[in-house]
């Protein structure tokens, strides 16, 4: 029977389903003073190992288990203010950390009536506390822990100490991040950065000498994936980002973060078509000034000739930087937009930029959601939630008729949307830091950077956009779709796409994939032309390394003919371009399909086109070598990556090898369905043997 999984019912406690929705939360409670304690009974409930309700919000295991746990959601909000200026704290991180501050006096308080002599029953090491908490004490634990009292009790004191700093800081910041932020407050916000720092330094030196003690606590602190009580925190990790990021802010000079306006009516792989940008200026820890570009400002001035990947060859004799996000791989598609940006005369040898924001128009009909519409009177027109991206267009392309510059209207919007954001009610935080998490996971927003060190914090905490790269044990399956709309106009907006996945693992350690693609073209003859255009889309099918191709059907048979030769014309070739396209062959039994190799993937490429009112189907079969036949107990993967900027509906069946099932939908196959999946979502399933 097909079981229809509503986004809501996803959590990271299923253990058949991992999916990062960063809205978890507890239940809002005032903030105790250092000596005080909450009751005995929800010290029991944290500390008793057979009972990790509680705690289980905070501790995860597999591919999500670092995206949930609270401090390091904290640690990720901390970058934004500082790259996109549209988001801070929220309410959420104060009563996170809040509560876990209370769990944290709680374990002290009880840990000290633990140690209390006329609460031990020497006859079995524990008295009434203790057999609620440390039941499972041998009584060696209980006398290494009697001669230890004293450092045990004073470094839970520490820790909870320097927690309590961590929240007056993280709510300082949450009341003042508008002003910091946006009026010249930088120095401000380097010290409470600074402070923070602190804070979790004095946090990881309890931590260390806890988990010194062997007494069974660093199970407790330090994140290991066995403990029930693990709250997968990373001290080292955020201290090393977080110097970083204070000496980046407080750096002589200006600092530049180029951010992206991607488009998604006209998809690339690596997001929307960039039609404009705005370079964020930074200087003293806060904005300076933020100035927004037509893409085609910086791109008339690039005068370095690159031949473009082929299937952009259909609309362009050279690379242009609107064009530069082709790599569903986003620190590749940054990188590739920083260079040709920074090789256009506009920047060249000026303007150096440090990373890359890329929105989708998501992103800002939320916070017009948020702030309320925005009134631009000179044009007669109001912004809302609803009708951004199709009035901006309308303007755009209403100017680009006239021969006027096409996207005034951005350089107009801006500065009355900072003004909305600096006006900011405090009582948004929290819904403003819940959409900013939703954006990191369903990849609206994404986050590159130069140093590598920052870079690699965003990556660990899934903000960098970066693709799945499986571990060399992996045993499972992957799947990406990314589209291309190269000369449809800006008929991806709608598009309506269904995906249907069906995979049979089979004994032998192989899997048989089938992939249904069907695409809806719904402008009607009312909409503008840009919009009933016929959808001409170049799809990509990302795999495993080793996928074999078996069947094919569907399709468009697209033509490229290059508009300049490039042999003759002095063009180069980029690098990463190249090593792709050489790789590429074509199959004699399916010549529509394009084979080639891309960030560790097989991607099946072919072209699709789709005229209004009509729907386009397609269809491939493929295998897939797994790490291993199949076992009782064995675990098997499934992980699927959104597009971002995209939308789509999607249903996936994965059906258990004959003879076995799946433990988690004790069926031989397990479903799931969903029209609005996070950026990543990873399966994980339990195969078990059926009884005779």
């Amino acid at each position: 029977m097909k079981r229809k999984v509503p986004k809501k019912n996803i959590s990271g406690d299923i253990a058949d389903i991992r999916k990062s929705d960063g809205n978890q939360s507890f239940g809002k409670k005032s903030l105790p003073p250092p000596d005080s304690w909450i009751d005995e009974k929800t010290t029991s409930e944290f500390l008793k190992e057979g009972d990790t309700k509680a705690i289980k919000d905070f501790a995860q295991d597999d591919f999500q288990a670092r995206k949930k746990s609270p401090l390091k959601k904290i640690l990720l909000i901390l970058i934004f203010p500082l790259l996109a200026a549209v988001l801070l704290w929220g309410a959420g991180v104060y009563a996170k950390w809040n509560n876990l501050i209370n769990y944290f006096n709680s374990a002290g308080g009880e840990l000290g009536r633990f140690l209390d002599k006329n609460e031990i029953n020497p006859t079995n090491g524990a008295g009434r506390a203790g057999a609620g908490q440390f039941g499972v004490l041998d009584l060696v634990r209980t006398k290494a822990v009697w001669e230890n009292a004293g450092s045990v009790y004073l470094n839970f004191q520490n820790f909870s100490v320097a927690g309590i700093g961590l929240v007056q800081e993280l709510n300082a910041l949450n009341e003042k991040w508008p002003t910091l932020l946006l009026s010249g407050g930088g120095r401000e916000l380097i010290a409470h950065l600074r402070e923070t720092k602190n804070y979790l330094e004095s946090m990881s030196e309890a931590n260390n000498k806890l988990s010194s003690l062997n007494l069974g606590f660093e199970n407790f602190l330090t994140g290991s994936r066995d403990s029930s009580l693990s709250l997968q925190i990373d001290f080292g990790r955020f201290n090393d980002f977080l110097g970083t990021l204070i000496n980046w802010l407080s750096s002589d000079g200006e600092r530049h973060i180029l951010i992206l306006f991607e488009n998604s009516s006209e998809l690339r792989p690596g997001g929307g078509f960039i039609g404009s940008y705005a370079d964020m200026i930074f200087s003293g820890g806060s904005v300076k000034s933020i100035e927004v570009h037509d893409i085609n400002d910086a791109d008339r001035k690039l005068e370095k000739n690159i031949v473009p990947p082929k299937p952009l060859q259909a609309i362009e004799k050279s690379w242009t930087i609107a064009n530069s996000n082709w790599f569903l791989d986003f620190p590749l598609s940054a990188s590739k937009a920083l260079q040709l940006m920074e090789e256009s005369k506009m920047y060249a040898g000026r303007i150096s930029f440090d990373g890359v924001v890329a929105i989708s128009p998501k992103v800002v009909s939320d916070i017009l959601k948020l702030t309320g519409p925005v009134e631009l009177k000179e044009r007669g027109l109001t912004i809302n939630k609803d009708n951004f991206l199709m009035e901006i267009q309308n303007e755009v392309q209403a100017a680009q008729a006239k021969g006027v510059p096409s996207k005034k209207i951005l350089s107009e919007l801006v500065p009355e949307f900072i003004s909305k954001l600096n006006s900011f009610k405090p009582d948004n935080n929290k819904l403003a830091t819940e959409k900013f998490n939703e954006w990191v996971n369903d990849k609206d927003l994404i986050i590159y950077f130069k140093d590598s060190e920052i870079e690699s914090f965003l990556d660990f905490y899934g903000a960098s956009g970066k693709i799945f790269n499986p571990p060399s044990d992996f045993n499972g399956d992957y799947l990406a779709v990314p589209t291309a709309n190269i000369g449809g106009g800006k008929s991806d907006l709608f598009m309506k796409q269904n995906i249907f996945f069906r995979t049979q693992l089979n004994s032998d350690g192989t899997a048989a994939d089938h992939l249904e693609i069907s695409r809806r073209h719904n402008a009607g003859k009312k909409d503008q032309w840009w919009y009933r255009l016929p959808n001409e889309s170049y799809i990509q099918v990302f795999t495993p390394a080793d996928s074999s191709l078996s069947n094919f059907t569907g399709g468009w048979d697209r033509k490229i003919i290059p508009k300049i030769n490039y042999a003759k014309s002095g063009y180069k070739t980029d690098e990463l371009v190249a090593e792709i396209e050489s790789t590429l062959k074509k199959n004699f039994n399916y010549p529509l399909v394009d084979e080639f190799n891309e960030s560790g993937k097989k991607v099946f490429g072919f072209w699709s086109k789709t005229d209004p009112g009509q729907t386009s189907k397609i269809s491939l079969d493929y295998s897939v070598n797994l790490f291993s036949p199949a076992a009782v107990g064995q675990k098997y993967q499934f992980v699927f990556e959104k597009q971002p900027g995209s939308g789509a509906s999607y249903a996936f069946e994965i059906y258990a090898p004959v003879g076995f099932f799946w433990q988690e939908s004790n069926s031989p196959v397990f479903e799931y369905e969903t029209d609005d999946p996070n950026g990543r979502i990873t399966f994980v399933l339990t195969i078990e043997k059926e009884k005779n």
